[in-house]
């Protein structure tokens, strides 16, 4: 049953990945906001920290961030808080090792 799981989180995730990122590489091509940019990159550098074995991927959390928040500050603050988690986590790592 685990197998299951990990298969539907991880296929579920990749093609959540796919959609957002080329809605927002449509988006960024025609608006040049850099804000869409910026959640682009984050999209990029979240797929690196996709394991589907401890059912962890931060790229849908920053594909929520980017859909519900059309304002821009907003959009900032939340790009913020989806990435500060990501590279407190890659510190301790690299601590860790």
């Amino acid at each position: 049953m685990n197998s299951v799981i990990v298969m539907v989180f991880w296929i579920v995730t990749f093609i959540v990945f796919f959609k957002g990122a080329f809605d927002m590489w449509r988006e960024w091509r025609t608006t040049k906001q850099r804000s869409v940019l910026y959640f682009f990159i984050a999209l990029i550098l979240t797929w690196f920290w996709f394991n589907p074995y401890q059912l962890t991927a931060l790229h849908p959390f920053v594909l929520m961030a980017y859909y519900w928040n059309r304002n821009r500050w907003m959009r900032n603050a939340m790009l913020v808080l989806v990435l500060v988690p990501f590279f407190i986590q890659l510190w301790f790592m690299a601590r860790a090792m």
